[in-house]
């Protein structure tokens, strides 16, 4: 498989992980409590799922096969993360739907 097929898989789990799950929230919170403060500012791109996706594509590229065309579809990957976790959101509730 190659680079170009496995990159929007790095951004679905990703995107998954900061955005649909609420992972990030949950340890955000984790955080605020043994910190003992109400709230944390946000700490991109950690919390961001355009961000860490942009990052993590970025790094995955350099570390298995770096291009300038795994660079840009790692930018419009980024640049889809709302529309990935839409249809992330849509597969869950379709799924719920059917069974």
């Amino acid at each position: 498989m190659t680079i170009y097929a496995q990159l929007p898989i790095v951004a679905a789990i990703v995107v998954y992980i900061v955005d649909v799950s609420g992972f990030t929230q949950s340890w955000r919170d984790a955080l605020a409590r043994k910190l003992k403060v109400r709230e944390l500012r946000p700490l991109k791109p950690f919390d961001c799922g355009q961000c860490m996706t942009w990052w993590t594509c970025l790094i995955y590229s350099i570390c298995v096969d770096f291009s300038l065309l795994a660079v840009a579809e790692s930018a419009a990957l980024s640049l889809l993360s709302v529309t990935i976790a839409a249809a992330l959101l849509f597969i869950r509730e379709g799924s719920l739907w059917i069974f």
